[in-house]
């Protein structure tokens, strides 16, 4: 990997969105993993709602597509995609019908909480333009960038205040194990005060964000 893997830079490149709406929290709100049961095999077997995104991805696969969603008291209905999933909630168990009537179930999992846990909108830094909304999203052990259309994600780890993508990351885009150097080269650092947040890495981009749930 070349030193120049400056993940900062690349939200920078990511397709801004229209401004954030007001954000609630959902019912679904967590991880659901797919219990094996349905009609075939889902889309996604695992689901983690946060505030008005859905990420989903296959068990244990380190990417994650999110999609921005809302709810009535039956409907899921993901705005952008124009689909609706029927959904019935029973203890720790979501039973979702989608579009083509395929109906699968999904158990509730533990999920630790992320340091950096929220829904963050760009404010500035250095390559930053306000042509467009950018936003940043970290529940548990994801961190995704807004696009056009929703977010996409990746696992990632933890390591006092600095984090960088996950291993198991960087083995599906490098195919191969990262080295520790090239692991310190794509670190990155934060700082929280209040609901401000400053992310910075190898001195050579920055970001500063805002809240916003």
């Amino acid at each position: 990997m070349k030193r120049a893997f400056f993940i900062l830079t690349v939200i920078f490149a990511f397709t801004g969105v229209a401004g954030a709406q007001q954000i609630r929290t959902s019912p679904f709100e967590g991880r659901w993993v797919w219990d094996g049961r349905g009609d075939g095999i889902p889309y996604f077997t695992e689901l983690t709602f946060f505030g008005d995104v859905m990420l989903g991805t296959d068990d244990g696969y380190p990417l994650y597509e999110g999609e921005y969603f809302t709810y009535t008291a039956r409907l899921i209905n993901f705005e952008d995609f124009d689909t609706e999933w029927e959904y019935r909630i029973s203890g720790n168990t979501l039973t979702v019908t989608t579009e083509d009537y395929d109906r699968f179930t999904y158990t509730r999992t533990g999920m630790g909480k992320s340091p950096m846990e929220g829904i963050w909108k760009v404010t500035g830094g250095s390559d930053f333009n306000d042509d467009a909304d950018q936003f940043m999203l970290f529940t548990g052990d994801i961190m995704a960038l807004s696009d056009a259309y929703g977010y996409m994600g990746f696992k990632i780890d933890f390591s006092g205040r600095s984090f960088h993508p996950s291993r198991s990351y960087f083995r599906h885009v490098m195919g191969k194990e990262i080295s520790e150097s090239e692991l310190r080269y794509a670190a990155m650092e934060y700082g929280i005060y209040g609901n401000s947040m400053i992310i910075s890495q190898e001195g050579h981009a920055q970001l500063m964000l805002t809240r916003v749930y």
